[in-house]
């Protein structure tokens, strides 16, 4: 994948030591010339369940990036940025109707949008964004949680709701800055302090994966996920950028990311869709040979024992 030349992008997301699936998931893409140039990174945390979460981060980060990454629009890009936040909301909406079993799925969501020499900023949830720069290090989002007795999300996108007000904010960037999104399994467990020193050692890709390794280190109480983008001093006719994509997750040696979530099919269709093939053939046996096929297994099982 291409990105501007003055950018620097890495992102690094891991299940943790506790979770059993990672809900988390992140966003990359970017526009170049002929279209305005931009580039776009997105942190989604969902909630919900193993099935709900998963699907309700993946839905929001494309229903964003449709809108924010359309070449042809002519919005501000703070008008196209809740544009992409209220269509995250449609889409989770639309499929938690379609779905029962995802009908309480929502997520967290946080965007940074980097256009010539500014930032723009939209965020509805508890995921963070950092800017580290000379030295000093600003959280630039307000957490919508109470984080007492347990976490407790004020706002969503999704969760019940088909429409989202996000909190926008703009601001100026300057080369050496780095801007760091992380979700909340990572800051809850790495201080601010942390936070600052990693994030400004090394390449986006090689900060991006110390985040994640400090707050697996920490325990991994939660699926923790960082992207890091440094900003580089703008060189007329430079070329565009490589993304350095993470390695694949591999728990058991101890090390190692996964690739993007965020365009991958879903899996659940599949799921509900064996579950009918087995509830027609038990159906079909029924009607037509007057045989309950679960108590015919049953019957199998215990022979075979």
């Amino acid at each position: 994948m291409k990105l501007p030349s003055h950018f620097d992008v890495g992102a690094a997301s891991h299940t943790g030591s506790v979770r059993a699936s990672n809900e988390d998931d992140y966003l990359i893409g970017a526009l170049l010339p002929p279209d305005p140039e931009l580039l776009l990174c997105a942190i989604a945390d969902g909630m919900g369940g193993a099935a709900g979460g998963g699907e309700a981060s993946r839905s929001a980060l494309r229903a964003l990036g449709a809108a924010v990454l359309d070449g042809a629009s002519r919005q501000p890009m703070g008008a196209r940025l809740q544009a992409g936040f209220e269509a995250a909301a449609r889409r989770i909406a639309e499929q938690a109707e379609a779905v029962p079993a995802l009908r309480d799925m929502g997520t967290t969501l946080t965007a940074l949008v980097l256009v010539g020499e500014r930032a723009f900023v939209g965020h509805v949830g508890d995921t963070r964004i950092y800017l580290v720069r000379d030295g000093a290090c600003e959280v630039l989002t307000e957490d919508h949680a109470v984080r007492e007795p347990d976490n407790l999300l004020l706002r969503c996108v999704g969760g019940g709701q088909a429409t989202c007000s996000a909190d926008l904010r703009e601001l100026a960037t300057q080369p050496g800055d780095r801007l760091v999104l992380v979700s909340d399994g990572v800051w809850s467990v790495v201080n601010q302090a942390s936070i600052q020193r990693l994030a400004a050692a090394g390449t986006g890709l090689g900060a991006a994966e110390a985040l994640v390794g400090a707050a697996l280190a920490a325990g991994g109480p939660d699926n923790a996920t960082a992207v890091v983008v440094v900003v580089r001093e703008p060189q007329a006719g430079a070329p565009v950028q490589d993304l350095a994509l993470p390695r694949e997750e591999r728990p058991s040696q101890g090390g190692g990311w996964p690739a993007p979530e965020s365009l991958r099919p879903p899996r659940w269709p599949w799921l509900l869709l064996l579950l009918a093939l087995v509830f027609v053939l038990q159906i079909v046996l029924w009607l037509g040979f007057g045989v309950d096929g679960w108590n015919w297994l049953r019957s199998q099982w215990g022979t075979g024992g």
